[in-house]
């Protein structure tokens, strides 16, 4: 699924903003929370964005937000590309 500005408009509430900071030094992006409460999803996420393990799209941070659907797509392929690299 693509960031795009009718599928954010459509399901905001499954959306999370995107913000730019410096992490040791280096420029990272990080997803925030749209509601509140504990969210393992953004946790692990952030986790490895912080790390540079993973990026989000171009399209993504274009648009400043990223749906569920991506954030779970990134970890997913991840998941899949070190699950692989271990049975290398």
């Amino acid at each position: 699924h693509r960031c795009t500005t009718s599928f954010i408009i459509k399901s905001f509430k499954m959306a999370y903003q995107i913000k730019s900071i410096r992490y040791q030094n280096s420029p990272r992006k990080i997803l925030l929370q749209n509601i509140n409460g504990p969210c393992p999803l953004l946790a692990a996420a952030n986790a490895l964005l912080l790390r540079g393990v993973i990026t989000l799209s171009s399209e993504c941070v274009r648009n400043g937000v990223a749906s569920t659907d991506d954030v779970v797509n990134m970890l997913a392929n991840r998941a899949l590309i070190r699950s692989q690299q271990s049975s290398s």
